[in-house]
C-alpha cells in the first residue's frame, strides 16, 4: 500500500495568542495585511480588536467585511478588489469558516484570473492553481470549520449553481492563531450550530474510505471532545476549559477529514444554497440518519463512535441515538421541517446532493433515491 500524509500547518493555540499575530505575519513578510471577516462579526468588537494588535505592532491593515455566512464569487471578487486597493501584501482572516473561506479564494484571485468554477475540485481544478499565492493567516473566532488548517474553500458560484469546493495545499494558511477567547462571546446557538460543525468533521472522516491511521485517531479524540465539551460550552459561554477542548477539537476535524468526508456533507452544503441553513445545523440533523444509512458498512466503526460520544448502547443505533440527545440538549431541532425546509424543495436538495463530491469517500456508495430517502427520514 502505498500512500501519502501531510500534517504541515503552524498553530498557535492558547488563551491570548491573538498577540503573536503581527509577529507570524511579519515573518512571511507582510507589513500590509487586509483583514477579511464578515459584517456580523463587527458588532462583537474582534475585527478591530484584531487591527488594534496590527496597529500597535506598525502595521497597516485594510478591513473587508463583505463575507456572508455561504461566501459568494461576487464577495470574493470584491475582496480581490479591496485587497487591490489596499495595496496589501497577505490576508489576515478572521472569524468562522465563511471569512476563513473567501479569504482563500481572494488569495487565488489576485494570480488567478479564471471563472472560479474553473477551479472546481470536481473538475480537477486544482491542477489550475499554481505558483505562490499571498500569504494568510487565519485566526478563528468559532469552534467548527477547522479552515484554519483545511486546503479547501467553499464557495457559492453563480455560474455552477451550487457550492463550489475549490481544493489545493496552496490554500494551506501559513499559520492558525487559535484563541479560544475569541469565542467567548459566541452566542449558544451559534456555538450549538458550529460544534455540531466540528463534530461531523470529525466523525466522518473517521468513517471515510481510504487508510489514514493517523487521522483516524485522531478524529476519534475529537468526538469524544465535542461530546465531552460542547453541551458545556453552550451552557456557559465563558467555560475556559469548554471552550479551549472545542477549538482544539475543531481544528483536529479539518486535520483528520484530510482523510475524506462524507454523505452528511453532500447532503449538508445544498441545504445551505437551497434552504438557507448554516452548515453546522445542517450537517446536525443529518448526522443521525446518516449514522443509520452507513450502519451495515462499517458498523464496527460505528460502535466506536458510540463509545466515543458516551452512549451507553455501544451500536449503530445507539451512536444515532446519542447523536439526537445531544441536539436536545444543546437546543438545536432535531428535523429540517422545523428549520423552515420544505418538501418541494426534496428534489433539487437530492440534485445537488448527487453533484457533490464530499460523498465519493462515504463508506457505502451513495445513489439518488438514497439521497432522497435520507432527506424525507429527516423532513
Amino acid at each position: 500500500m502505498k500512500t501519502r500524509f501531510n500534517f504541515p500547518t503552524r498553530i498557535l493555540f492558547g488563551p491570548g495568542v491573538l498577540a503573536d499575530l503581527p509577529a507570524e505575519l511579519l515573518a512571511l513578510g507582510c507589513k500590509r495585511p487586509l483583514v477579511v471577516t464578515e459584517a456580523g462579526l463587527l458588532a462583537t468588537g474582534i475585527p478591530e480588536r484584531v487591527q488594534a494588535v496590527l496597529r500597535d505592532a506598525g502595521l497597516e491593515s485594510g478591513l473587508f467585511s463583505d463575507v456572508a455566512p455561504n461566501p459568494s464569487d461576487g464577495q470574493v471578487e470584491a475582496g480581490a478588489e479591496a485587497f487591490r486597493a489596499h495595496g496589501a501584501d497577505g490576508i489576515a482572516a478572521v472569524g468562522g469558516g465563511s471569512p476563513m473561506d473567501a479569504g482563500k479564494a481572494i488569495q487565488l484571485r489576485i494570480h488567478h484570473a479564471e471563472p472560479l468554477e474553473k477551479y472546481d475540485d470536481l473538475a480537477g481544478g486544482d491542477a489550475l492553481i499554481t505558483g505562490p499565492l499571498p500569504p494568510l493567516v487565519a485566526v478563528p473566532t468559532t469552534s467548527g470549520t477547522g479552515s484554519e488548517v483545511s486546503r479547501s474553500a467553499v464557495i457559492s458560484v453563480a455560474a455552477a449553481d451550487r457550492k463550489v469546493v475549490i481544493f489545493s495545499p496552496r490554500f494551506m494558511p501559513s499559520a492558525a492563531i487559535c484563541d479560544p477567547e475569541l469565542t467567548y462571546g459566541l452566542p449558544p446557538r451559534i456555538t450549538a450550530e458550529t460544534g455540531m460543525d466540528a463534530l461531523s468533521h470529525n466523525l466522518e472522516a473517521y468513517l471515510a474510505r481510504g487508510y489514514h491511521p493517523m487521522a483516524d485517531a485522531i478524529a476519534l479524540a475529537g468526538v469524544a471532545m465535542v461530546a465531552g465539551n460542547l453541551p458545556k460550552a453552550v451552557a456557559n459561554g465563558r467555560d475556559a476549559a469548554a471552550r479551549a477542548e472545542m477549538m482544539m477539537a475543531s481544528t483536529m476535524g479539518a486535520v483528520a477529514f484530510q482523510k475524506g468526508l462524507g454523505v452528511i456533507h453532500s447532503l449538508a452544503h445544498p441545504l445551505s444554497s437551497v434552504s438557507g441553513l448554516s452548515h453546522g445545523l445542517a450537517n446536525a440533523i443529518m448526522m443521525p440518519h446518516a449514522l443509520r444509512f452507513n450502519a451495515a458498512s462499517v458498523p464496527e466503526r460505528i460502535v466506536e463512535i458510540a463509545r466515543a460520544l458516551g452512549a451507553d448502547d455501544h451500536s449503530p443505533e445507539g451512536a444515532a441515538a446519542a447523536v439526537e440527545a445531544l441536539l436536545q440538549r444543546i437546543g438545536l431541532p432535531a428535523r429540517l421541517g422545523q428549520a423552515g425546509v420544505q418538501s418541494a424543495q426534496i428534489e433539487q436538495l437530492v440534485d445537488k446532493a448527487m453533484q457533490d463530491g464530499c460523498h465519493g469517500c462515504n463508506p457505502r456508495t451513495c445513489s439518488a433515491s438514497d439521497m432522497k430517502a435520507l432527506f424525507e427520514a429527516a423532513l
